[in-house]
């Protein structure tokens, strides 16, 4: 065979929540195990904390406000005109393309979109873990070997909220509640929950990587998985802090890339794309803004990373802000201050709006500028503080000019929204105060 296999995993607002990253007990012994078997990026940031435009990073290679993915699918955002993604280029260069479960670059509503998706074949009318499982269990064990080379993407909802009620009671005293959520008994059993649906799409992880290894294309497969943004908590998804930005990344490939190989360089996933291309020997189109980091796997010349970049321009709402995070420091810039962090309906119906304004209803100010060396839950900006003035201006300079050199909309103004918006709650201000509205019933049950 002249080219490898590729197989992509990806899960929904997984974050870095994985034993392998983790001094936790996150019930994820299958992806343990192929951390051990393969290379764990230790810090690996997306492009964007929302669905769409990080993914579409991953399957072009582009930043969200380059490819056109400025918020989500199903609301009406798209590709531009002419963005070539993964599954259409592999499909061209010979590969047989499959998706089993969910995507979310095109609109499944849509019918006309769902005809431009790229594969060859897609089965995406379940998104259950389990069934996406068996999907491609089957696929693996019956039809591949006959298929190859093949793309094959996997993905399912999990673990995006609703995460429902059920947890192990004997697991919340151990939990380590990370730093930028309050150390309360409603937020041990929302991790909890949490965690319950983590164990649920690592036993189905498990069974795909089984199926691949039984039928004799382990060596002959490049194996990557990922997720699109971290957690939906407050100050994670929807926010450029790094809870909401930093994601799991780990590949495999046996006899090629080492085993147990542990990467501290800055990635970010818009550099995957560029990778499995040249993995594959496939040339990298001129238009990819990402850099792969191929080299630095098997020992080729690699340049680290200095910065990585990250925004958000809407999401249920228009929250648009730009992130540049280098190894140290991190500055975000909001293109609309005055407003605590957008949240998500589900979160916020679980904990309540008294707790969510206390905790995180306060403004933000136009600038922010964190030590992730001696803060790394960003809590104390550091924009104001003297002598970190050249350090704000360095970083503010390196944001604007990227910002310039990608030709991002945003500094023309404001960016409208192609299709329907909604909201899942909103912030009322009421005096010198914020209170959170709740629209919808997400039916985040208590716990």
């Amino acid at each position: 065979m002249e080219r490898p296999n590729v197989v992509e995993i990806i899960w929904h607002d997984l974050g870095d929540w994985l034993s392998c990253y983790k001094d936790d007990p996150i019930p994820s012994p299958s992806l343990q195990a192929m951390a051990e078997e393969g290379v764990v990026f230790e810090k690996c940031f997306c492009t964007a904390p929302q669905c769409s435009p990080s993914r579409s990073s991953i399957m072009t290679g582009r930043y969200p406000h380059s490819n056109g993915m400025m918020g989500l699918a199903h609301r009406g955002w798209k590709y531009n005109e002419g963005e070539k993604d993964l599954p259409h280029l592999l499909t061209e260069m010979g590969y047989n393309t499959y998706l089993f479960g969910h995507q979310h670059e095109y609109n499944y509503k849509d019918e006309a979109e769902m005809a431009k998706i790229g594969y060859k074949y897609a089965y995406y009318h379940t998104w259950d873990c389990d069934e996406v499982a068996d999907m491609a269990c089957r696929f693996f064990r019956e039809e591949a070997r006959y298929r190859q080379p093949f793309f094959v993407s996997i993905g399912y909802k999990e673990v995006h909220r609703n995460y429902g009620t059920e947890y192990d009671p004997e697991i919340l005293d151990k939990i380590k509640v990370p730093g930028f959520l309050p150390d309360l008994e409603i937020v041990r059993k929302d991790i909890a929950t949490f965690y319950r649906t983590i164990q649920r799409a690592d036993e189905a992880t498990g069974r795909i990587l089984q199926a691949i290894k039984e039928s004799g294309l382990e060596e002959d497969t490049l194996v990557f998985f990922t997720t699109d943004h971290g957690p939906e908590f407050p100050r994670a998804k929807m926010t450029l802090y790094d809870p909401g930005i930093k994601v799991a990344l780990i590949m495999k490939y046996p006899g090629v890339l080492e085993a147990g190989m542990r990467v501290k360089e800055l990635v970010s996933n818009v550099d995957i794309f560029p990778t499995i291309l040249e993995a594959i020997g496939i040339p990298i189109p001129e238009n990819v803004q990402g850099r792969s980091f191929w080299p630095l796997l098997v020992g080729g010349e690699y340049e680290p990373r200095k910065e990585i970049y990250a925004e958000l321009t809407w999401h249920t709402l228009y929250d648009p802000m730009r992130a540049v995070r280098t190894r140290r420091y991190k500055y975000i810039k909001n293109f609309r201050p005055g407003w605590p962090i957008l949240m998500g309906g589900p979160p916020a119906q679980r904990y309540g709006a008294e707790m969510i304004e206390k905790y995180y209803g306060q403004p933000r100010p136009e600038e922010e500028l964190y030590d992730l060396e001696k803060d790394p839950w960003e809590r104390e900006n550091l924009v104001e503080r003297p002598g970190y003035e050249k350090i704000r201006a360095e970083l503010r300079d390196r944001l604007m000019r990227f910002l310039e050199e990608t030709g991002d909309p945003l500094l023309q103004g404001p960016v409208r929204h192609p299709g329907r918006k909604g909201y899942e709650c909103f912030w009322v201000k009421e005096g010198e105060k914020f209170r959170l509205k709740v629209t919808t019933d997400f039916r985040e049950y208590p716990i």
